[in-house]
Formats: structure tokens, C-alpha cells, sequence
């Protein structure tokens, strides 16, 4: 996730609008999946190696990680389909409102996939979890990516801070998904 090379890329996207969104109503979406991201590092945290296998009966923390995350990509992609028609966002205090909006997504979501990361070193014994995992976390990154060069191209003001702040996270999810592609049945 390299957002200064696609950058351009993002321009030339085909833009048909569903519904304009003010700057409140990004920070609103944003914050919306901020929230979202920090109802799940609680069960993040409680995964143990005793927990994690019963993923495969569908209990245990894994189960509610993955709806948890799949919420995420269903909100974002509904805010994703309102940027498409919204206008450029010249004015500093908007700019500022949804660069702060994004920057706090990134922290939280960055404690969350911490948490997992983390997780995953104990669990290397429990590899039936780590396909579940990596796929819902590449659905997050495509609505992540799409986010961030949504608002990289909304607000040419705070570009660089916010792919700054896209590439941070995009590191912090490759290494998620490393993690969790990295736990696999050895038959």
C-alpha cells in the first residue's frame, strides 16, 4: 500500500455519485469506523491459545474479530460510495476536521491489528485461524486503500499528512496479514 504511487491513480477514477458528503459527515463516517475498530481490540485481547481453536464451532473470540471487521468494510464502503461525489475540501478547518478524523482511525485501527499481531505469535500452534483472519483483513485494507486515496484527493491541503498517516497503516495491515497468511496447515 504505497499511497504516493497511486496517488494519481486515484484521480483518474470513474466518479458516479451517489450522494455528496459534507466534511462533518466524512468525520462522522470515519469516526463511525474509528468506533468499530475499538469495540474489537477487547476480544482481540482475550485470544488465547485455549480460545482460538474454537473458531472452528463458531465461538470464541475469532468469530466475533471477523463480523466485527466485516462491519468495517460494510461501513466504509458505504462512505466510500458517497466520495465519489463530493467536492474538493479547500477550506483549513475542514481539511483539519477530517485529517483528525482519519489520523484517529489510524491510531485505533493500529492497536487493533498491534493486538492481532501480537496474538498471532501465540496461536502458531492453532493454524486453522489464520485463512479466516487474513482475508477479512485484506477486505479491510482494499476499503482502507480506497478510503484514504478518496481523501488524499478531497483534501489536496493535507495530502501529504494523510498518506503519511495511509502508509503507516498499510505497513501496520501488510504485517497483520503476513502474520495470519503465515498460519496454515501442515498436512
Amino acid at each position: 500500500m504505497l499511497f504516493s504511487k497511486i496517488f494519481a491513480a486515484g484521480a483518474l477514477m470513474a466518479t458516479t455519485a451517489i450522494a455528496a458528503l459534507s466534511p462533518a459527515q466524512i468525520a462522522d463516517g470515519l469516526k463511525r469506523v474509528t468506533d468499530l475498530s475499538q469495540q474489537l481490540q477487547a476480544p482481540a485481547q482475550s485470544i488465547t491459545i485455549v480460545n482460538a481453536p474454537l473458531i472452528v464451532i463458531g465461538q470464541g473470540p475469532f468469530p466475533q474479530i471477523i463480523r466485527g471487521l466485516t462491519e468495517i468494510v460494510t461501513t466504509a464502503s458505504v462512505t466510500i460510495a458517497q466520495l465519489d461525489g463530493t467536492s474538493p475540501i479547500t477550506a483549513e478547518a475542514d481539511a483539519t476536521l477530517i485529517f483528525n478524523a482519519f489520523r484517529a482511525f489510524v491510531r485505533v485501527h493500529q492497536a487493533l491489528l498491534n493486538i492481532l499481531i501480537g496474538k498471532a505469535g501465540i496461536i502458531t500452534s492453532v493454524p486453522v485461524v489464520g485463512q479466516p483472519i487474513a482475508a477479512v483483513l485484506r477486505q479491510v485494507e482494499g476499503v482502507v486503500d480506497t478510503i484514504a486515496i478518496g481523501l488524499i484527493n478531497l483534501v489536496e491541503s493535507r495530502s501529504q499528512d494523510l498518506t503519511s498517516e495511509a502508509n503507516s497503516l498499510g505497513n501496520t495491515l501488510d504485517l497483520a496479514i503476513q502474520k495470519y497468511e503465515g498460519l496454515q496447515l501442515n498436512i
